[in-house]
């Protein structure tokens, strides 16, 4: 984008998207958003045309800037996107990650079981928003973190944003049981020993099963939505 200011204003809408704090059918107001970090409306405007482009935000006659909403359609899209490229870079990852990424996988599933660990102590089926937002960024991480060892740097960029849509769609959105906290981390954890162990087939297998299970999760709780389904149809 032309200006600091518009790619302030860009990082500020992304971040707002991602944590959920605007979710999908929200209008957005650059008036707003302009105060929220200090510049004029105009490059606000510019952010928000940057994010249409990539698809994060519709733009509405009558209505301006409206956060999209998911279709069942492209939920499957995305999942089916991630589950190509991400077992594929879990693959790569087992043959060429480095010592200080092995690391920073072994730190991250280290914070996922301390959350599940605290949700498991305090008694509780489902976890508070604050240590949903904490899990749900390591997992975003974590996965990050083997699409970086796969030494893939277009892929980076693609499955970034395909995470980002799923988050953004409310596809990932689903309740933080303590069930899915034990199942996603039980994933994790088979996934990154598969790549410690320098195993090229499981890791894509791990990898594969994991958003497979993702996807399957995530339709069933759209279809569990009688009255206000998160996605439209």
């Amino acid at each position: 984008m032309a200006t600091n200011h518009s790619e302030k204003a860009y990082r500020h809408i992304r971040r707002k998207l991602l944590d959920g704090s605007v979710p999908p059918g929200s209008r957005l107001s650059y008036g707003t958003i302009g105060k929220e970090i200090g510049v004029s409306a105009t490059p606000v405007r510019e952010a928000v045309g940057q994010l249409a482009s990539e698809g994060f935000i519709d733009l509405v006659p009558q209505l301006g800037a409206v956060v999209r909403e998911l279709t069942r359609e492209e939920a499957i899209e995305l999942y089916e996107l991630r589950e190509a490229l991400e077992s594929y870079a879990a693959a790569h990852a087992a043959d060429r990650i480095t010592g200080r990424l092995l690391a920073e996988l072994r730190e991250n599933l280290e914070k996922s079981l301390a959350l599940v660990n605290q949700v498991k102590a305090a008694g509780q089926e489902t976890a508070d928003a604050e240590v949903a937002n904490q899990f749900h960024g390591l997992d975003l991480a974590f996965h990050m973190t083997i699409i970086e060892a796969s030494k893939n740097r277009r892929m980076l960029k693609v499955v970034g944003d395909s995470h980002i849509l799923t988050r953004i769609f409310q596809a990932d959105r689903h309740s933080f049981n303590l069930s899915i906290l034990e199942s996603t981390q039980s994933e994790h954890e088979a996934i990154a020993a598969a790549i410690e162990s320098r195993d090229s087939e499981q890791s894509y297998e791990a990898m594969k099963n994991h958003i497979k299970n993702s996807l399957d999760l995530t339709l069933n709780e759209g279809e569990n939505e009688s009255t206000d389904r998160w996605w439209a149809e």
